[in-house]
């Protein structure tokens, strides 16, 4: 039997899945944070696990975006020998994107050209798109992806050679992780691919992010690589969130392809804990999409059958949290300790990459703080349109190592403290030692949740940035860590 396959179901099929991937977790992946959160016994740890399965909970009963990053979209299309294309499918699939992204009011973060112009596209296309031909007759499937910078970010290509062998693949991905794994929003899905090209790698990487969590490895070889490399991340005590335990990677997935003589391809591409991703059937009319995602995806029914059996972890409740008004002033910034779970009340402003770039323009040789932010907290963000009746439906901490180049002047002109996620550079070290600051860490991917923590928000400054404006909002216990004490002390460290 021949399959045609049309750009118009195609489509249909990424218009519906995108709104409901960007607030409903896998099923997988929730099911693995829960098992992960019964597991884990380091007191920081739990506090993180236990917020992304509230966050999960928050995100689908309110209809809001998981993550506040809702990601590029990635789209590979698989078909059989017998299946045919018609109409534009990239095309359809660009135009499905956009729809989506506005109707969803979800976060558009594409810019239009990398090295020329960083100008916001607008609507989040193009997206990133493949077609694969595949040995099984009568097949037409699409696999969707709604990928986070900063899990791209952390991740890498090694081209290793056929002599380092097993162990250096072990080191290369254990040593990936402790280095970026705070900016990924641990715990991970670490997806692995071993051979092929330089150009090929990744994407073979990438492709094994797809399978699912309780879905076994296609080998025995491939399957006893991923215990091996499950337990030495376990080992690494790097845990949730980059701050302590044994929950680092929710599980590892490897695929490998044939290479050269020569060569040995590594990639390792971090899936996040928001590992937003579905496998759509095409094969059938396009009724069944919206049924095979449900099998797919938590809704609130399906996170509080499963709460039953859950046993109580430790949270960062006021009960056993330093309060915490904003704006910081010295003396209380001098009490807190690197490791210490806070709640923050009062006024942040938001700012990250292309603002703090604007902000330091602005400042000049003068080194003057505009906009009133002496004294206070800027907070790495770039949140979701308002929804659910908050002026954020989402609205979580991106990776702070990429505001390093300006944040020690910016402590030196009088900011008080930053909150973000992740490892900072020594010279942000340096400058909270000096200027008595602070950097906070906030729960990576609980974004949904944080966000019911904003009471207000008001666009100070630099509008044309859209989601990268410089904004104030109000917040009222508001969870995070001290990432970097006022004496220096670097909780990654510890």
């Amino acid at each position: 039997m021949a399959y045609t396959v049309t750009s118009e179901l195609v489509a249909a099929a990424v218009a519906a899945a995108i709104p409901r991937l960007a607030c409903q977790l896998p099923r997988d992946v929730f099911d693995a944070l829960k098992k992960a959160r019964r597991a884990e016994d380091h007191p920081r740890g739990c506090v993180v696990l236990g917020n992304l399965v509230d966050n999960a909970f928050v995100a689908c009963s309110d209809n809001v975006p998981i993550c506040q990053d809702t990601g590029t979209v990635w789209v590979s299309l698989e078909i059989g020998p017998d299946v045919s294309m018609s109409g534009d499918v990239f095309a359809g699939i660009d135009a499905a994107v956009a729809r989506a992204y506005e109707e969803a009011c979800l976060r558009k973060s594409l810019v239009k050209d990398a090295a020329f112009d960083r100008a916001n596209t607008g609507d989040n296309t193009p997206a990133f798109t493949d077609i694969h031909v595949v040995d099984e007759p009568g097949v037409a499937r699409l696999r969707i992806m709604l990928k986070g910078g900063g899990s791209d970010n952390a991740s890498r290509v090694v081209m290793l050679v056929p002599g380092d062998g097993r162990a250096a693949i072990v080191d290369e991905v254990v040593r990936c992780v402790r280095e970026k794994a705070a900016n990924a929003c641990a715990p991970l899905v670490v997806g692995i691919g071993i051979g092929s090209t330089f150009d090929k790698v990744a994407g073979l990487a990438k492709r094994a992010l797809m399978r699912p969590l309780d879905v076994e490895a296609p080998t025995e070889q491939a399957a006893q690589l991923e215990h091996e490399l499950e337990e030495a991340l376990r080992e690494s005590g790097v845990g949730a969130g980059g701050l302590g335990g044994g929950s680092v990677a929710l599980a590892v997935r490897v695929a490998t392809a044939p290479c050269h003589i020569a060569a040995l391809p590594l990639a390792i591409n971090m899936g996040c804990s928001a590992l937003r991703r579905a496998t759509i059937d095409l094969t059938d009319d396009a009724g069944r999409v919206n049924a095979q995602l449900d099998t797919q995806l938590v809704g609130p029914s399906y996170i509080c059958g499963g709460e039953t059996d859950e046993v109580e972890v430790p949270r960062a409740k006021a009960k056993d949290a330093v309060k915490v008004s904003l704006p910081l002033d010295k003396e209380a910034a001098a009490s807190l300790e690197a490791g210490d779970a806070c709640l923050l009340t009062g006024a942040m402003y938001t700012l990250r990459d292309a603002g703090h770039i604007r902000l330091m323009e602005e400042m000049g040789s003068t080194g003057q703080l505009p906009y009133g932010l002496e004294g206070q907290s800027i907070f790495y963000a770039g949140p979701t349109p308002e929804a659910a009746g908050r002026p954020f439906g989402a609205v979580g901490p991106t990776t702070s190592s990429r505001m390093d180049f300006a944040t020690p002047a910016l402590y030196d002109a009088g900011v008080a403290a930053t909150v973000g996620k992740g490892r900072r550079n020594a010279q942000v070290r340096e400058a909270c030692k000096r200027n008595g600051s602070v950097y906070f860490v906030a729960t990576g991917g609980a974004a949904a949740l944080l966000a019911k923590q904003v009471e207000s928000a008001e666009l100070v400054a630099y509008e044309d940035l859209g989601t990268e404006a410089l904004r104030r909002i109000e917040v009222v216990d508001f969870p995070v860590f001290v990432g970097i004490d006022a004496k220096g002390n670097d909780v990654y460290d510890a």
